[in-house]
């Protein structure tokens, strides 16, 4: 049955979040500007200009007044509180909201005067204990790689190792304009469904208001030049944590819940596949070549199709509908194939997708490299045909002068 109430809610706070998010945004680019706030451009990065990169610290400020407010709301016009009766519901997020907290300010300090990333880590391991101490962890695997149940003291190790990787991936995969914005949008979305027909009610009005503070910002980041803003540190990790909170809590076993589906990890996994799945190749791909795991370099996706001639709009385009493809082709085909020979399945392609434009990026540099060569070849060609004209042109002027000077002195 459709709560028309509970939908008129999601609608109200998605329009509420556009508009406080859309007064917000310009009065930090003005304070980014005038304090000169800004993402410097080097070799890793596409823009040639310093941009404002604060755009992300608004990112949870205006999550929690407009979830705060909306269940307030709710509550006095309604006198339902989507609270009652679900006390973990509020352990959790607490949870979520304390390991945010720290993160939010991780992310300041990085956008502000830099971190390492020791510490990075050691903080991202402290946020990932807290979500988990809410009774938030990886419980099973619904037969994924023949695995089910999973015991607390494993589950729960691995759930705080799986929200790192998963900030960690969504602050890698932030290279081309809206990517990030672009892909945790369209995770958003698919959460606010999936967790809507689950009845968590309160995670999916979560999901709409994160949706609607992103709309604004991939405004100004894609589509403005002048007012252009970037999530900076503090935008990509709070985006992360909250999707690895959204993507356990989905996978999560609990019998309480009202739908149950058939496999929930492999649909919590296809909503970050892109940046999971990019930052595992990356160090992977690191570790063979004895780098270091976290150096900077342009392996990431994002830099293959900036180097392959993409644009950023086309490279967003791009990497954010293959996500979406993803989840929606995910969802329909666990009802027809088995868990595991689909994982697989959708691992293959997508490594072969990778391995061709890898190939085709290597064609295309060694073409660019065989025409400078042939340059440089007809450029030497050039020079010395060009000295060797000169000597001929000297050698016959030094002949004429000396048979002139010949016959001045005979004369004489």
């Amino acid at each position: 049955m459709i709560d028309f109430k509970f939908l008129l809610l999601l609608v109200t706070a998605l329009a509420v979040s556009i508009v406080v998010e859309a007064m917000v945004l310009p009065r930090i680019i003005y304070i980014a500007k005038k304090k000169r706030l800004f993402d410097l451009p080097d070799y890793r990065k596409s823009h040639a200009t310093p941009i404002p990169r604060l755009g992300g610290i608004t990112f949870a400020l205006v999550a929690v007044f407009v979830f705060s407010a909306s269940i307030t709301l709710y509550d006095l016009v309604t006198g339902i509180n989507l609270f009652d009766n679900l006390p973990l519901v509020s352990r959790r997020i607490l949870g979520l909201m304390g390991g945010a907290i720290l993160l939010f300010g991780l992310g300041v300090k990085d956008d502000l005067i830099g971190c390492s990333y020791k510490h990075k880590l050691v903080v991202q391991f402290i946020a990932g204990a807290l979500l988990v101490s809410g009774d938030i962890y990886v419980n099973n695997l619904y037969g994924l790689f023949g695995i089910h149940e999973l015991p607390i003291w494993i589950g729960a190790p691995f759930s705080i190792l799986l929200v790192m990787f998963v900030t960690n991936a969504v602050n890698l995969i932030d290279g081309a304009d809206g990517l990030a914005s672009g892909l945790a949008g369209i995770a958003f979305f698919a959460f606010s469904i999936l967790f809507y027909i689950k009845g968590l009610l309160i995670y999916s009005l979560l999901s709409i208001i994160l949706i609607g503070i992103l709309i604004p910002f991939f405004y100004y980041n894609v589509f403005q030049t002048s007012r252009k803003l970037f999530m900076g540190d503090t935008g990509s990790l709070t985006l992360g944590f909250i999707l690895a909170f959204f993507a356990i809590r989905f996978a999560m076993y609990v019998p309480e819940d009202m739908v149950k589906f058939d496999s929930p990890v492999i649909i919590s996994l296809m909503c970050v596949f892109v940046p999971v799945s990019d930052a595992l190749r990356v160090m992977i791909s690191r570790g063979l070549d004895n780098k270091a795991l976290f150096k900077p370099d342009r392996r990431h996706i994002h830099h293959i199709l900036l180097d392959q001639g993409f644009t950023h709009k086309k490279v967003m385009l791009t990497l954010v509908t293959s996500n979406a493809i993803l989840i929606g082709a995910t969802s329909f085909l666990l009802h027809y194939i088995n868990v595991n020979a689909l994982f697989l399945g959708i691992i293959l392609v997508w490594l072969t997708a990778i391995s061709l434009l890898n190939k085709r990026l290597k064609l295309k540099k060694a073409s660019k490299l065989k025409v400078v060569r042939n340059d440089s070849l007809e450029e030497e060609a050039e020079e010395k045909l060009s000295a060797s004209f000169l000597a001929e042109e000297y050698v016959t002027l030094g002949k004429e002068v000396h048979i002139s000077n010949y016959k001045k002195v005979h004369i004489k």
